[in-house]
């Protein structure tokens, strides 16, 4: 799949350009953090938060949980290094790219286009950057991080991409803006 782009009253974009992997183990394992901050340098995110460094991304799923995203361009070398230094400890580690899509959601009112679709709390004091939440957007499950005021990243199933990205585009729509009742 190709990046795509929509401008609304805010721009929406796919971003293609990294890869995804699932890491199952006990987060409070020193050795499981150890091997994540030898391979990754990050240290484990605390609870509904990420975690980067440069392009590499540890996001909080569960207590047993990363998702791990990296540049693209080094995904296999990334991957076979987490593979050799959890080697010997009880976790599972799946290469999930080919199974999830990644959106942007960019401009002064992403917060607005978000709180359309989904379920939660998406002010700055309630979400602010850093924070890292699994949702639902519309009648699909999903994530979100909020890397910066302004810009806001989806990430869904793969199966579900064109319509994630026909409901951004939606609620992004110039002229649907939210306006405040005086």
């Amino acid at each position: 799949m190709s990046e795509r782009e929509f401008q609304g009253y805010v721009t929406i974009r796919q971003k293609t350009d990294h890869s995804m992997f699932t890491l199952r183990a006990s987060l409070a394992s020193s050795k499981v953090k150890a091997a994540l901050e030898t391979c990754l340098n990050i240290a484990v995110p605390q609870r509904g938060t990420y975690a980067q460094t440069g392009g590499t991304l540890l996001a909080w799923m569960s207590p047993d949980e990363l998702l791990i995203m990296v540049p693209r361009a080094s995904g296999g070398v990334a991957f076979a290094a987490l593979e050799q230094a959890l080697h010997g400890l009880h976790y599972l580690l799946a290469d999930v790219s080919d199974a999830r899509s990644t959106f942007t959601i960019e401009g002064g009112s992403a917060r607005e286009v978000v709180a359309k679709l989904a379920p939660m709390d998406v002010l700055a004091a309630q979400f602010p950057v850093g924070g890292f939440a699994r949702t639902r957007f519309a009648q699909v499950a999903g994530a979100i991080f909020v890397e910066q005021e302004d810009h806001l990243n989806l990430i869904c199933f793969r199966s579900v991409q064109d319509y994630v990205f026909g409901i951004l585009c939606g609620a992004a729509k110039p002229g649907s803006e939210v306006r405040a009742q005086s």
